[in-house]
């Protein structure tokens, strides 16, 4: 029992220096090899034991990748291979800083048709937009309806409310 309980801690060390170091398979060649022993030395003793041992290696071996993976993050190798998101910091508060939130009820016209998204001209600013529902031509008056976070939606004014304002 000793030595089947060694050969999955071999194997499972194994996988993950697999997944560390650039090997070409032969780690998880040898990886396998030691695993495939400890399930024949289990089914040597019994068919319990073996199947016990099955049901180990189905638990260890995605431990032992998921182990390689978070060890990896940590090793200049790592560092190379596995790319860095920003921090949220960076990403956090992009929408306040460009003022959206205050476009809400604003009269701009389409600078490029909405299809459905395009550019809108509101307080002489390029705003990116997107229509409420369809196809927006180039040139039609429209209204900021609501601003999602860096969506700004607009709806088309139509004819009777373009004479009211005249």
């Amino acid at each position: 029992m000793t030595l089947i309980i060694v050969l999955l801690l071999v194997g499972c060390a194994l996988v993950v220096a697999e997944v560390m170091f650039p090997s070409f398979g032969i780690l998880g060649l040898l990886s396998a090899t030691a695993m495939l022993i400890a399930v024949l030395e289990g089914f040597a003793i019994g068919a319990r034991t073996g199947y016990g041992v099955i049901i180990a290696i189905v638990f260890l071996v995605p431990g032992a990748l998921w182990l390689g993976f978070v060890l990896l993050k940590h090793t200049p190798v790592g560092n190379r291979l596995l790319l860095a998101g920003p921090k949220p910091e960076e990403v956090r508060g992009r929408g306040a800083d460009l003022g959206l939130a205050t476009l809400r009820g604003r009269e701009g016209r389409t600078e490029t048709p909405l299809r459905p998204s395009g550019v809108v001209i509101i307080d002489e600013r390029q705003i990116d937009a997107v229509s409420d529902g369809g196809f927006i031509e180039r040139g039609q008056r429209v209204r900021v309806r609501h601003v999602e976070g860096n969506r700004v939606v607009v709806e088309v004014i139509g004819p009777e409310e373009a004479r009211a304002e005249t």
